[in-house]
């Protein structure tokens, strides 16, 4: 049988147990609010009766010894973490393409200002006059026209330039920054965690802190979490946390417990290209492991070092994709980034340079009266969007530069006009541009005119782009909000359940405090009463 006052354990225990949990309760209402807080439980079981060897076995009443708080625990289903955590690293990318693309609308969408386009039209509408009335005067007027062309080209190109650098900028100061101090202060919270867990202490709000860093990072690159459980002696075991950089079979380490990683980058000073690269806190670089642990090395028997190729997702991906990639130029899996829309510009400038300086030439090979040159004003090669200008030749011309008549044979310098509607004609005729310089071979970009070109570059190219990503970044959002909430109805705090179970767990410390005073009463007659009669 159960000794006389077991069962003033099992009452006793019922109280702590009731305790425990209006204090887990209270810690849950007093948390309802708090971001990133994850509901707590008390971890208990019941406790089982004292057994002894069957061979001794009397054969008597078992019954248990109440109930034994191990411990808390937060109410979290890690699939849900994990479906967020990858979900939330493409909305990280096509929020970075989108700020990019919108920037870039800025400069090739017309619609509600004058540029490019509006420049084209107006040197058109001049160059009509001129061939009307070909007199110094009107050309003078073209020559107007045309210096405002190149000048919009060189704001053009400059703009782009800017966008380029305000995007390195905020890739390195404030991404990079953002994601090395996070990498830093997870470590340090898992040391914290471990050595509160080796003490016996909860560490549950610090978890909740580090869940809430992780889930930022996972904004920005593919990561995958996982625990390790480590002996820490005396039969007890801790679990350690490791974080990874994840790319296709390859994983490199961003934090191992307390230990962590950094990211870095490096910019060409020509191409403005970005490299990345990431190292441990001794400047080395980390190297790939496959899914073993194993390290990953090169036919040179040199360990695998990450690449640009390894951040394809998240903000990063979505930086390096608009900073590092030219779309057709590069390949036909490539992203349109900022080297796209850089090389088309370059390419109207040039085509529009060559088309005109030909027009103008007397000669066969189109190079003795130009009108357009680089910058200096002598040089018809290495022409580009931000160094057009007019020739020095034009620029300085005291009488007529433009020739008048289309070029037959022996060129008339008769008033006619004839070459100038010629011009006219070749900036408003179709044809097709390639990822070649002369437009021939190569990948076909599209087919427009030289007047044209902005215009169906910004509609046909950079609204249809824009309007992709814009759609994949709703979808991305709309699908990490429903997970969001899924992981909401099972972490977050209800008030209206913990008000339940208040009420509850008061009913179960009242009970348990009741069971002990009728056992008071019960053992009270058991010792003063018992065996009193007759006396």
């Amino acid at each position: 049988m159960s000794s006389t006052f077991s069962g003033f354990y099992i009452a006793k225990s019922g109280i702590q147990a009731a305790r425990a949990n209006l204090q887990i309760t209270g810690q849950n209402m007093t948390n309802v609010n708090t971001t990133g807080y994850t509901r707590q439980r008390v971890d208990s079981y019941s406790v089982g009766p004292t057994g002894s060897n069957m061979r001794y076995s009397g054969g008597n009443l078992a019954i248990g010894n109440g109930v034994y708080c191990s411990g808390t625990s937060q109410i979290r289903d890690p699939y849900l973490d994990i479906r967020y955590r990858a979900e939330h690293a493409y909305v990280g990318k096509t929020d970075v393409q989108l700020d990019t693309l919108s920037d870039l609308e800025d400069i090739f969408d017309e619609s509600s200002k004058d540029g490019l386009s509006a420049q084209f039209s107006d040197l058109i509408t001049q160059l009509n006059t001129l061939a009307s009335s070909p007199t110094y005067s009107s050309e003078n007027i073209v020559k107007n026209s045309a210096m405002l062309l190149t000048k919009a080209f060189n704001s053009a190109s400059q703009q782009l330039s800017k966008i380029r650098k305000e995007q390195t900028k905020s890739l390195q100061d404030d991404a990079i920054t953002k994601v090395n101090n996070l990498l830093k202060n997870i470590a340090h919270l898992n040391q914290e965690i471990k050595s509160s867990e080796i003490s016996g202490t909860s560490a549950l709000e610090l978890t909740d802190q580090r869940n809430t860093m992780i889930d930022e990072l996972s904004k920005y690159a593919n990561i995958e979490v996982s625990t390790e459980t480590v002996d820490v002696g005396s039969g007890r075991s801790v679990s350690e946390l490791h974080i990874d950089l994840v790319s296709g079979d390859q994983k490199f380490s961003l934090v191992a417990n307390g230990d962590y990683s950094e990211f870095s980058m490096t910019t060409d000073s020509g191409t403005g290209y970005v490299t990345m690269a990431l190292k441990d806190t001794a400047g080395n670089a980390v190297p790939a492991r496959d899914s073993d642990g194993n390290i990953i090395k090169d036919a040179d028997d040199n360990p695998i070092a990450m690449t640009n190729a390894d951040l394809t997702e998240g903000a990063f991906g979505g930086y390096l994709s608009m900073l590092n990639e030219s779309g057709e130029f590069d390949s036909a899996s490539a992203e349109r980034g900022l080297g796209y829309y850089e090389k088309m510009l370059d390419k109207l400038a040039v085509d529009f340079a060559d088309t005109m300086n030909k027009a103008n030439s007397t000669n066969d090979a189109g190079d003795n009266k130009p009108l357009f040159t680089t910058t200096d004003g002598t040089s018809t090669t290495g022409i580009t969007a931000g160094n057009i200008s007019i020739s020095t030749a034009w620029n300085t011309a005291t009488s007529t530069y433009i020739t008048a008549t289309k070029q037959t044979g022996d060129v008339d310098t008769s008033s006619k006009g004839d070459n100038v509607l010629y011009m006219i004609n070749q900036l408003g005729k179709d044809k097709t541009y390639t990822t070649n310089d002369d437009n021939t071979g190569g990948t076909t970009l599209f087919t427009t005119s030289i007047d044209s070109f902005i215009s169906d570059l910004s509609v046909s190219v950079l609204a249809l782009q824009k309007s992709d990503i814009n759609r994949q970044n709703t979808t991305y959002n709309s699908t990490l909000t429903e997970i969001d909430t899924q992981r909401a109805s099972v972490s977050s705090v209800d008030i209206n359940e913990e008000g339940i179970n208040l009420i509850m767990y008061n009913q179960s410390l009242t009970a348990s405090s009741r069971f002990m005073t009728t056992l008071d009463e019960a053992l009270d007659t058991i010792i003063n009463k018992m065996g009193i009669v007759g006396r």
